[in-house]
């Protein structure tokens, strides 16, 4: 059986619930952090908790994420979790029925869930006909648990028989996919959209920022005329580390991707393992239970 905690009260996952006067289930007023989990340890786990509590100053619900960390060793430990998934939301919590939020207080759920599988083979992207929400319109650099953009346009890849949708700015810039940051290789360096181009600063697009062993440039306009120019293309999030990009449609961009996103994809597995040997003392009681499971296993 799976656990999930509410507020800090653990229940069993199937039979959790949340009022509907939540304003994250009204509104998707709230944010969230997906953590990857290897060896029981969640990766850059201080990392997400610093974008967690500025993606709540961004949209102005008063929460102190300090407590979070006892509450995932907590949950990590009931469900026995080795490798898989961490996710974090907060809500503003119960309110006003209107937009304007009245003295409601913070909500908090956490879960875990096992790492879904992952392409092996280049995938294809589309360009969406969906733009990607401006930064002047919302905080769009943080995890925002209004997501509805990113979902009309995977559903729009879906419907071209496309992995995932390459979304554009305002400005018709490169901006990130409904679901990944985007990197491309050309002339041994690394190119990836800056966070003023409207992305989200993601947590492994920080680690390939942090890892890649060539130099690395933060575009601020690039078009889809840059990414026809570059040798290798490919995304990136928690769930996936790197996925290799063979195609964008319409346009006839082609690519060769595989080599440089083997490449990344072995610098961050063995980063998660490092960071996981590095940071199991903070860890103990899941540690102690993971050695427990393997020596009787």
């Amino acid at each position: 059986m799976s656990y999930c905690l509410i507020n800090g009260r653990t229940v069993p996952a199937a039979k959790a619930v949340i009022s509907v006067q939540d304003r994250g289930f009204r509104y998707g007023d709230g944010v969230f952090e997906t953590i990857a989990v290897h060896g029981g340890v969640p990766y850059q786990f201080d990392w997400h908790m610093t974008r967690l509590a500025e993606g709540l100053r961004s949209i102005k619900i008063p929460f102190v994420v300090d407590s979070l960390r006892g509450h995932c060793r907590q949950l990590l430990r009931k469900n026995k979790l080795d490798a898989g998934v961490l996710r974090i939301q907060v809500t503003r919590g119960i309110g006003n029925r209107g937009y304007l939020p009245g003295k409601a207080g913070a909500m908090f759920v956490i879960e875990t869930m096992p790492m879904p599988p992952v392409p092996q083979a280049p995938v294809t992207l589309l360009q969406s006909s969906y733009s990607r929400v401006s930064a002047r319109a919302l905080p769009v650099r943080y995890k925002l648990s209004q997501g509805l953009n990113s979902t009309l346009a995977r559903l729009e890849a879906a419907e071209n028989e496309c992995f995932d949708a390459l979304l554009l700015n305002e400005h018709g810039q490169v901006c990130e996919t409904s679901s990944a940051n985007i990197f491309w290789f050309r002339k041994d360096t690394l190119y990836t959209p800056s966070l003023s181009c409207g992305v989200l600063e993601g947590a492994t697009r920080s680690a390939v920022m942090r890892l890649s062993p060539y130099p690395l440039k933060e575009v601020t306009a690039a078009g889809i005329e840059t990414l026809m120019q570059a040798e290798a293309v490919f995304i990136t999030n928690t769930v996936w580390k790197t996925i290799a990009v063979n195609r964008l449609l319409p346009s006839k961009c082609h690519w060769n991707s595989e080599e440089i996103t083997i490449q990344f994809h072995r610098l961050l597995t063995q980063d998660r393992k490092n960071y996981s040997q590095l940071h199991h003392k903070e860890w103990p009681a899941i540690q102690k239970n993971m050695a427990k499971r393997r020596k009787l296993g």
